[in-house]
């Protein structure tokens, strides 16, 4: 498996996951405490450091994460895997120079 697609896995992971813990929370369990932190893995892989300019784009892939919260996944992940290609492109553009 090349990078690019490791990347756009772990979102896409993140992105159900999240959706999960979200989902659950709603309901009425506490389940905020089992967050699995993937999105500091994919900002490895993507060469982001931890600076100021990498916390303003992780904002912003955390706004842009949330839209999978309205998405239906249960028939077809069409929607989340646009998404998931949306994220990934954002961050690309976004990250820094080797």
């Amino acid at each position: 498996m090349n990078k690019k697609k490791l990347v756009l896995s772990l979102i896409k992971d993140d992105l159900i996951h999240a959706k999960l813990i979200y989902g659950l929370n709603e309901v009425g369990l506490n389940a905020s405490n089992y967050f699995l932190h993937l999105s500091d893995t994919i900002f490895d892989l993507l060469g982001y450091e931890d600076n100021e300019e990498t916390e303003r784009i992780f904002r912003q892939y955390i706004k842009l994460s949330k839209s999978a919260l309205f998405l239906d996944i249960t028939k077809s992940h069409k929607a989340l895997d646009n998404l998931v290609l949306k994220i990934y492109r954002e961050l690309s553009a976004q990250k820094p120079h080797d």
